[in-house]
């Protein structure tokens, strides 16, 4: 019978951990479809190779040194930093990259959707709605407003409704109003302004 060592759950975490912890941080960072274990897998186990290898130098040293026997504490932050600090690092690092302009002249972009894209910035805005209907809704979408992502049905919660004069200017809060939730099936058009 095999007997589970240290070493073998040290080479599982080097080369499997890694992976799994780097696609569970794109997703928070871009809307994903959930997909399922066996789609990952292989993806997961190629980025913890890649990890590996990125931080084989730092692996062997603190081997040859032996630094779990002189330093156990700062041999488990280093290996804590590699299985699992620095995927979510990697994820973090390519959000912020794919958003500058240079990137797209080269790759294309992760975001799923302009809709993803321009609420992904969490900035505020009164917002004038048009329906299908031709009613135009104003309101402000702010710190507590709300829009959903892909691959779900696009949503736009707004925190404050505005009463809108004829030339659709912004005059008055509603008074007693919690925002509005309005859904993508009833939206024609969304104006933005400062």
């Amino acid at each position: 019978m095999e007997y589970i060592t240290y070493d073998k759950i040290l080479l599982i975490s080097i080369f499997f951990v890694p992976g799994f912890i780097y696609l569970k941080a794109y997703r928070l960072f871009f809307a994903e479809t959930n997909t399922d274990f066996s789609k990952d897998l292989y993806e997961a186990i190629g980025f913890s190779f890649l990890n590996a290898i990125v931080f084989s130098y730092p692996l062997y040293l603190i081997h040859v040194t032996q630094l779990l026997s002189k330093h156990p504490l700062v041999y488990f932050l280093i290996v804590i930093f590699i299985v699992i600090i620095a995927p979510f690092l990697y994820a973090f690092i390519f959000q912020r990259i794919s958003k500058k302009k240079w990137f797209s002249r080269f790759l294309v972009s992760p975001t799923k959707s302009a809709w993803d894209s321009f609420f992904s910035n969490r900035e505020s805005y009164y917002v004038v709605v048009t329906l299908k209907s031709g009613r135009k809704i104003g309101g402000k979408y702010g710190l507590k407003s709300y829009s959903s992502t892909f691959p779900n049905p696009k949503e736009i919660y707004l925190q404050e409704v505005w009463k809108l004069n004829e030339k659709n200017g912004f005059e008055n809060i509603m008074p007693q109003t919690e925002g509005i939730l309005i859904s993508e099936s009833e939206i024609s058009t969304i104006e933005f302004f400062i």
